[in-house]
């Protein structure tokens, strides 16, 4: 069984709001890739009306933790690397890739998004704005970065992008400064902490 406590909350995506916000109401069918602890799964169930939450994640102690909360109502094990994902095409309403792209090589990351936009009419990704190396977190080695990707990449794709979170001074989160200017974040993606994109199919 797996206990959490509170201080094993170390962080929460910035713009989850805003995440859920890009979420249709009328969605009824939602794909979550790189699922983690459940965040996206645990917003649909409270304020969105899926009849099928499917959560994806190829770390089984996130997996094992969804599954006791009856976060989603199907866990797929799936190595994000293997495409394609085991789904139809236009199967889902909307997928969501929340800070996942950076965790693969950036071929591995296109070709997951290719496999999104088959799969989903609508496709919500974040990831970070600039290139750091994170820690294996809850010992999950598939937590280091490996990638970035730019405001023009997604653009590139066919994506409406936003800044989200701090604003990066010189390429670098100060703090204090990056946080007292993060309304600017969203106007100036290009400088911003986050990005988060969608595009609707």
């Amino acid at each position: 069984m797996i206990r959490m406590t509170s201080s094993e909350v170390t962080w929460t995506h910035p713009a989850l709001s805003r995440i859920l916000d890009l979420i249709p109401t009328e969605a009824t069918s939602l794909l979550d890739i790189g699922c983690g602890r459940g965040i996206v799964g645990a917003l649909c169930r409270i304020y969105r009306a899926c009849r099928r939450l499917v959560g994806v994640d190829i770390y089984r102690p996130y997996l094992e933790f969804c599954r006791l909360h009856a976060l989603y109502d199907e866990l797929v094990e799936w190595d994000l690397r293997e495409t394609p994902l085991p789904f139809r095409t236009a199967e889902f309403d909307v997928a969501t890739a929340i800070e996942v792209v950076e965790h693969l090589e950036k071929s591995e990351g296109d070709a997951l998004l290719y496999e999104l936009e088959r799969v989903a009419r609508t496709v919500i990704v974040t990831t970070p704005n600039r290139f750091f190396q994170q820690k294996a977190y809850d010992g999950n080695e598939w937590q280091r970065h490996r990638s970035i990707w730019s405001a023009r990449e997604l653009r590139a794709r066919g994506y409406v992008v936003i800044g989200a979170g701090g604003l990066l001074i010189a390429g670098r989160r100060i703090r204090g400064v990056s946080t007292l200017f993060q309304g600017f974040s969203r106007l100036m993606p290009g400088s911003a902490e986050f990005l988060l994109a969608v595009k609707r199919g």
